[in-house]
């Protein structure tokens, strides 16, 4: 209910505040109507947790009441009688002694608890040696019922024992998923929902056991053998394993890093809040030599020293978060579809995958994979290029649905000069990335495979590249876009249908003449030796106009430089979308 109240309340109201009114008091408004949207997701992580926790504890009841549904069973059929307070009533049986059966009795049960070890206890040993002593009475008793009534009994005390414990176990945790009684979801709460995540985690074992890794083909089948119950379970109690399972539906995925981007936006802000602030006088006035410069001053080379580093990473981070939230909050903005949240890691850079509409249901896919200084904290402009290439891309499908997706699910190179050049962050990325799109193969709900393209941008080029040196690429098209160089020396090898590999360098950007040295590929029919990268015509890809043009009688203009590609109205994203969206023919070459 909370979930569904979250999602009336974000996606349907603000929603069309948004489209429909403007001014101070749809603002206002919208301020006031995202916070209840909080709470509502709040009280759907918590309720979450109550329910995960009642879920274990009835699978250790149903256990309990197995035990002894069949004690009483056992009793049923031998006509004994299971009185309410767990003991059991048995008839006279047996031969006869001076004219009369064995006398019936009621028996109380015992379990097999035994001592653990520790220091001699006096009274422990004259209750064992009390209880040997009535276990060897209760063999020698001449009427047969007694000691199967007396097994019985035995079992029935067992299985309650395991209930008494369950109970005793669960309550306290129960008790424990309380909130504070106000009307307002501060950030220490969303910090507590991580406290009580843990103490239901510690003890659902038994009903829940942690997924395993696996193949995203077989995360599937293991996500589909579940119940949805269990499924719901799952996704209260490890948010983060289940928002990072290659395989699993977008949906479940979605609703499970909302819930850990939450928890970390909570956790930075308060962290943040604790530190001094940065100093206002961050320079001094330096004069020497009749010159006047700039330096830092002592005040804030030692707050620099001391927290700076942690400082602006918080900062940094939490600028990403918020534009994650701001992307939710722009579904149905010029018709953009809803968004899902597909991984998501704030520790070190920052991890984050990001969709516009549901790619399980999409019968056009772009996975787009940005470059150097890609963070969590610039995540925003990634997200908007993205955006672009849907709003493009959607209207020439004939109502096909179109999901594009920002993968920032590497750690990207941070420094041009000392980063970059490494193909270190490409080939530990590449495995990552191949793993995804073989996870949206598996997840996908619709008639056959999704039409899919790899887009990457800079860096990013690389890492497609050796992903698809490394393993299955797992795509149908691929566009390069400012590529210093991918790895490998020919179209040949991206992996993909042959005349499906497309590239576009714009003019003033240097990249490609830079990056070949240390990115590019060589061909060994060539003598070897010569690094080529994909705007080389021997390399084999289409090159993409990215020079300004016309559309339909309507021109679009150039892309100047690296950064380019998605500025609106241009040629290189007209053609990148015609791409996605499978138009192969109506792409615009370089003469």
């Amino acid at each position: 209910m909370a979930d569904e109240a979250k999602g009336r309340v974000q996606d349907h109201i603000v929603g069309k505040i948004d489209r429909g009114l403007g001014g101070l008091a749809a603002k206002a408004a919208k301020k006031a109507l995202r916070g209840l949207g909080n709470n509502f997701h709040y009280v759907q992580a918590e309720c979450g947790l109550v329910r995960a926790a009642l879920n274990a504890l009835a699978a250790e009841l149903r256990a309990a009441k197995k035990k002894f549904d069949a004690a009483e069973e056992d009793a049923r059929t031998a006509h004994f009688k299971v009185n309410l307070d767990g003991s059991v009533t048995y008839p006279p049986a047996g031969e006869e002694v001076d004219g009369r059966k064995p006398e019936g009795g009621t028996v109380h049960g015992k379990t097999g608890s035994k001592p653990t070890g520790g220091p001699i206890d006096p009274a422990a040993d004259a209750n064992m040696l009390a209880e040997s002593l009535e276990k060897q009475a209760d063999k020698a008793n001449p009427n047969p019922n007694h000691h199967k009534a007396v097994e019985i009994a035995d079992r029935i005390a067992e299985a309650l024992e395991e209930a008494t414990i369950a109970d005793r176990k669960w309550a306290p945790k129960l008790r424990a998923l309380k909130a504070d009684d106000d009307l307002h979801v501060s950030r220490k709460d969303w910090t507590d929902v991580t406290k009580d995540m843990r103490g239901v985690r510690a003890g659902a074992d038994d009903y829940l056991k942690p997924p395993k890794k696996g193949s995203p083909k077989e995360n599937a089948a293991w996500w589909e053998k579940l119940s949805k119950e269990q499924q719901d379970d799952y996704v209260a109690l490890y948010p983060a394993s289940i928002g990072g399972m290659d395989g699993l539906p977008a949906a479940a995925r979605d609703e499970a890093n909302r819930t850990v981007l939450a928890e970390a936006k909570a956790k930075y802000q308060l962290e943040l809040d604790k530190l001094p602030p940065e100093p206002r006088n961050k320079y001094s006035s330096v004069s020497a030599g009749g010159a006047t410069s700039q330096a830092y001053t002592d005040e804030w080379i030692a707050w620099n020293k001391k927290y700076g580093e942690r400082y602006r990473h918080l900062k940094s981070s939490l600028s990403g978060m918020r534009a994650i939230e701001g992307r939710f909050e722009a579904t149905g903005k010029e018709g953009l579809p809803d968004a899902y949240l597909l991984g998501f890691k704030p520790e070190g850079h920052g991890r984050a995958i990001v969709a516009n509409g549901n790619p399980d249901e999409a019968v056009h896919q772009a996975v787009y994979v940005p470059g150097t200084t890609a963070n969590l904290g610039d995540i925003e402009k990634d997200m908007d290029r993205m955006k672009s290439v849907w709003r493009e891309a959607q209207p020439l499908t004939g109502g096909a649905p179109v999901s594009t997706i920002t993968w920032l699910g590497y750690d990207a190179p941070q420094n041009v000069v000392t980063d970059s050049p490494s193909p270190r962050y490409a080939n530990d990325g590449a495995s990552a990335f191949d793993r995804f799109n073989e996870g949206l193969e598996a997840s996908h709900a619709g008639d056959g495979s999704p039409h899919r393209t790899a887009i990457g941008h800079s860096y990013g080029t690389t890492l497609i590249g050796s992903a698809a040196r490394q393993g299955n690429l797992n795509a149908d098209d691929v566009i390069f876009a400012g590529s210093p160089g991918v790895q490998v020396g020919s179209a040949k090898e991206m992996d993909v249908p042959k005349g499906h590999v497309w590239n576009e360098e714009a003019e003033g950007d240097v990249v490609p003449d830079i990056g070949r040295y240390g990115h590019g590929g060589s061909q060994w029919k060539m003598g070897g030796g010569v690094w080529l990268n994909p705007s080389d015509e021997e390399f084999g890809a289409h090159q993409l106009n990215t020079g300004a043009d016309e559309w339909n009688g309507r021109k679009t203009e150039a892309a100047h430089g690296h950064s380019d590609y998605w500025d609106e109205n241009t040629t290189s994203l007209k053609n990148q979308a015609r791409v996605v969206a499978g138009r192969h023919g109506d792409v615009h070459l370089d003469d």
